[in-house]
C-alpha cells in the first residue's frame, strides 16, 4: 500500500525562492529584507553564496532557520 498524503515541498537546486532574509557582519547588517517585501531568488543562478544555498536545499516549505556561515 502506498501513502496518498501530500508531501510538503522542499528547496531543491533551481527552486525560485520567497523569503525574507540578514546577512550581517562584526559591524552589524549588510542586507536586510525584514523591513520591506521579502526577496525572491533563483537556486544556483549565482544570487545567493554557493555555502547559503547548500544550506537552503532540502528546507521545506514555510520553514525558519538560521545559518552561521563563515567568512568569505
Amino acid at each position: 500500500m502506498t501513502s496518498t498524503e501530500p508531501t510538503t515541498p522542499t528547496v531543491q537546486p533551481g527552486s525560485f525562492l520567497t523569503l525574507h532574509y540578514r546577512l550581517a557582519g562584526p559591524a552589524g547588517d549588510v542586507i536586510n529584507t525584514f523591513a520591506d517585501k521579502p526577496a525572491t531568488l533563483s537556486l544556483g543562478a549565482g544570487e545567493l553564496s554557493p555555502a547559503m544555498e547548500q544550506r537552503l536545499l532540502g528546507l521545506a516549505e514555510g520553514a525558519r532557520a538560521t545559518f552561521e556561515l563563515a567568512a568569505g
